[in-house]
């Protein structure tokens, strides 16, 4: 009995990462970007190539509304590792906050360029798109990342809204509801106002 137990201890440690988190993860995990970038800058003293140290403070950065550190955090990763998926991603995010809509749309693509199936590469290529009016091109993307993702709301609801502004209401409100079932809290105030 006392075996099976010490096996049940060692397996939880072991799938709970076996202690591994540190305090900046901790202050991350309870939405306390502002500790949490410090703890990360603080570990990042002993090791600063540390990947994964600087993307969650990135991260974090990003959390903040600091969007000129996190470009930094995030710039300094893809120096390391120019195929780095999540650096490209947030990348685009932080571009996209920064209305630098062109460079969400470069960091999008080389998102894409590391993982052709990135639900979320597509859908911050269409909304970068989107708000630089290529139309097209941007229904593309919305496309493509609900047909990779179809439990992604977020395209649905955007992708409403640009066949709203095309013109095509019915098949714009049918997104709408997609997005309002996939619990989509914005997606219920756009359905009332457009669609009813």
């Amino acid at each position: 009995m006392y075996r099976i137990f010490l096996l049940l201890v060692v397996f939880a440690m072991w799938s709970c990462g076996g202690g591994t988190t540190n305090s900046g993860d901790q202050f991350f995990a309870k939405s306390n970007y502002a500790k949490a970038t410090e703890a990360y800058s603080e570990l990042l003293v002993n090791n600063p190539s540390d990947v994964s140290l600087l993307y969650n403070r990135g991260r974090s950065y990003e959390e903040l509304g600091n969007f000129d550190l996190a470009e930094q955090d995030f710039l300094a990763i893809l120096g390391q590792d120019a195929k780095h998926l999540n650096a490209c991603l947030s990348l685009s995010k932080v571009y996209y906050e920064m209305e630098s809509y062109n460079k969400a749309v470069i960091f999008a693509d080389r998102a894409l360029d590391v993982n052709q199936n990135s639900a979320q590469g597509h859908f911050l290529s269409a909304r970068a798109k989107h708000q630089l009016g290529y139309v097209d091109s941007a229904l593309e993307s919305y496309n493509l990342a609900i047909n990779i993702n179809k439990d992604m709301g977020e395209a649905y609801l955007y992708r409403g809204a640009l066949k709203m502004h095309m013109g095509n209401s019915k098949s714009a409100c049918s997104d709408i509801t997609k997005a309002v079932n996939l619990d989509i809290a914005e997606a219920k105030t756009v359905q009332s106002k457009y669609c009813n």
